[in-house]
């Protein structure tokens, strides 16, 4: 069976500086997949490749078995990948619903439609803005529909970030950190929503330092340190993995 996504030997250097050398992985479809490691340790770079914002400088990535490397970030987001990123970026005097509805606008006629205002428009505009309240809803903050983004908790700004994600439709969900700066109960209602991911046709690619939520819904999960893959496995081979431990998981219980 062809893997969602894979890379093969993928390097990126900044410079003289490797932040990731010869990582290989896979990713299936409908599966939640951790990524951890050690602050820099290419967690955010291997992310930028696999989503076009950076380009690899040798290896490839593979989207149902075709090679993507070096395609703009826009038309892989057409292909299916969809992120967030450990910075939000919602436009604060939006209110999340239209932080959510921007996302589900077709590049090449939304500025057309914003400059004309085509009577035409108006049921469509009704129509984007109940599916984003629906996304909204479906990640737990529809309350906050009419709320601008900027006014917003940042766990709720969170969980806005993610629905925009949704709204490309994708197949594979890159979340970056999305767990920082959330509450405890924040964080359980995050979980509950990752696992509903997969089931729903999306698989998820988590990188997160909150190592009870990977454990918890990651069925696979990839390790990097210094940019490079240590190790691979399921939780509970990765949680008693003597190197990891040394490069991570120890550190971390420490």
């Amino acid at each position: 069976m062809t893997a969602l996504l894979e890379l093969k030997d993928v390097s990126r250097q900044f410079g003289g500086v490797a932040a990731l050398s010869g990582v290989s992985l896979s990713l299936r479809e409908k599966s939640v997949t951790g990524l951890i490691g050690p602050n820099g340790s290419g967690k955010t770079t291997l992310m930028n490749v696999i989503s076009g914002v950076d380009n690899p400088s040798a290896g490839h990535v593979l989207l149902d078995g075709a090679a993507v490397s070096g395609l703009p970030a826009n038309i892989l987001a057409r292909r299916g990948i969809a992120r967030t990123f450990q910075h939000i970026r919602l436009i604060p005097d939006l209110t999340a619903t239209q932080n959510v509805a921007l996302a589900l606008h077709e590049p090449e006629t939304r500025l057309l439609n914003i400059l004309l205002r085509l009577p035409g428009m108006r049921r469509s505009d009704r129509q984007r803005g109940e599916l984003a309240f629906a996304l909204l809803e479906r990640v737990g903050v529809g309350r906050h529909a009419r709320t601008a983004a900027g006014d917003l908790s940042y766990g709720d700004r969170r969980r806005v970030e993610i629905a925009r994600a949704l709204a490309s439709n994708p197949r594979l969900l890159l979340l970056d950190e999305p767990a920082a700066g959330m509450t405890h109960s924040e964080r359980t209602a995050l979980r509950d929503l990752i696992a509903q991911l997969p089931p729903l046709g999306v698989a998820v690619l988590l990188v997160e330092h909150d190592m009870d939520l990977v454990m918890g819904v990651c069925d696979v999960i990839h390790v990097l340190n210094q940019g490079r893959l240590i190790a691979s496995g399921r939780p509970e081979q990765i949680r008693s993995d003597p190197h990891v431990i040394e490069a991570y998981l120890g550190a971390e219980d420490a």
